[in-house]
């Protein structure tokens, strides 16, 4: 790894809070939660989903907005509303206006409601068939009304009379299916609603990219330029280094939903960032998105106060073991949320996610920030020459940039990390690159000396 005269004692005593991979402790210590959530203003256009589109529900929100979700289950609201979803005289729930909003939103942590959710919705689908998208046709919505408990047991529900009878009125063919296989279908598509958009996350300590496909195959790329770090979340450190900059592309599933998200395991082809990524996960790690935001979670230990060591100590220091007072003291924990943002993006301006292809996931990558920076994720190790180079290897850039939208040069400099070897970028430091944006400011054309020039295609919206 490549890194400039930055501080390496100043990022070792930062906090990761995140990467990814986050630790997790026993669930019956007394857990608080601490939550810093980004600000959102003005109208905005969400969308109603159990990993398919739901049309047919009816919303009204606090600032007036009212209607019926479309076949692409879209609703209008304004940030800060508090939206009101029903069905006839059946309410579903009253929640905070997001631009994504799943059963896991509408449940509000009960469990029996969440799989009664996914069953009424697959249950009232005109054709049975979430895969073209659910439609709710009004003549079974129209007999729906408060008899119908969606707090009650899930195999109660799926048989309840007045379930039964709403498909009836609508002719809908078919078994109602139970909680077993809306769940199934529930979380074959958790990746895809992770999908929405590029997401970022940049603090003092480390820049994260996380990109994920929703084409159902469950692929997922994610990126992460950072100091090595020989602590956890906990901060309980060792001889070994945990995070680390580097990627990580595979496949991932979920295998449970809570009120906190999808949790996750995966199985990576390429994993070059230790314990970043999916490919460690905790008991109590968790994963959603709002479509605003793509949220991360776990539960940690709330680290105590401790005397202040010197210097040597700090840079040295191998944790103890919590000490607890006497064997009936229970160590406090929070859970600690860390929340991506979509990718900033510039119409026809260099700012924004550019991919060498832009159907895979498993692509050269390259982001350029508004304040100049530039960060490659690459889990091809290609170097965009007819004969790949045993130097190349997947990986992370990172460095500033200037660019000239007049004559359409790009110069790169200060290479903060490189852990990509010769591909990429980093052999250019200094160097007059080309990048010739379309005139419709989706793709664009990179011309590097001694290698192919090639097409780079606009990813973030």
């Amino acid at each position: 790894m490549k890194l400039d005269n930055q501080s390496l004692l100043s990022k070792l005593l930062v906090s990761s809070l995140f990467m990814f991979g986050l630790a997790a402790c026993d669930s019956d210590e007394r857990t608080e939660t601490k939550v810093s959530k980004n600000t959102f203003q003005g109208p905005a256009v969400g969308v109603l989903t159990a990993g398919t589109a739901i049309e047919g529900v009816n919303y009204s929100t606090s600032s007036g907005a009212s209607g019926v979700t479309d076949a692409k289950g879209t609703f209008e609201f304004n940030y800060g509303d508090r939206i009101q979803f029903q069905l006839g005289k059946l309410a579903l729930a009253d929640v905070e206006g997001s631009t994504q909003i799943t059963p896991i939103e509408l449940a509000g942590g009960n469990a029996h409601k969440q799989q009664n959710l996914l069953i009424l919705f697959q249950a009232l689908d005109t054709d049975n068939n979430p895969e073209n998208g659910i439609t709710l046709p009004e003549s079974a919505v129209a007999t729906l009304d408060s008899s119908l408990n969606l707090q009650t047991d899930p195999v109660e529900f799926a048989a309840s009379p007045a379930l039964i009878s709403a498909r009836e009125a609508a002719g809908i063919p078919g078994e109602i299916h139970g909680a077993d296989e809306v769940n199934a279908y529930f979380l074959s598509r958790a990746v895809d609603l992770l999908g929405s958009h590029v997401w970022i996350h940049i603090d003092d300590a480390h820049t994260d990219f996380f990109r994920a496909a929703t084409d159902g195959s469950g692929t997922y790329l994610h990126g992460v330029a950072t100091a090595d770090d020989v602590c956890d979340l906990n901060r309980a450190c060792g001889s070994r280094v945990v995070f680390t900059a580097g990627l990580e592309y595979g496949v991932a599933t979920a295998s449970m939903a809570d009120e906190r998200g999808f949790k996750f395991s995966s199985k990576p082809e390429l994993d070059t960032n230790i314990q970043g990524g999916l490919s460690h996960p905790r008991a109590d790690s968790r994963v959603r998105s709002s479509g605003d935001e793509l949220i991360i979670s776990d539960r940690v230990i709330v680290p105590r106060e401790r005397e202040q060591a010197g210097l040597f100590g700090e840079l040295f220091h191998i944790s103890k073991p919590i000490e607890l007072s006497d064997e009936n003291e229970v160590a406090q924990t929070e859970i600690m949320e860390i929340r991506y943002i979509k990718m900033e993006n510039q119409p026809n301006k260099i700012i924004g996610v550019w991919a060498q292809d832009r159907e895979s996931i498993k692509t050269p990558t390259l982001l350029f920030f508004s304040d100049n920076r530039y960060m490659l994720i690459d889990p091809t190790g290609s170097t965009w020459q007819e004969k790949q180079s045993d130097c190349a290897k997947p990986g992370v850039e990172m460095a500033s940039y200037a660019f000239d939208n007049t004559d359409n040069t790009l110069k790169l400099n200060s290479f903060v990390y490189n852990t990509s070897g010769c591909a990429g970028l980093s052999d250019y430091s200094g160097k007059s690159i080309g990048f010739e944006i379309a005139a419709n400011g989706q793709s664009a054309m990179l011309s590097v000396p001694s290698r192919e020039t090639i097409t780079l295609y606009r990813i973030s919206d």
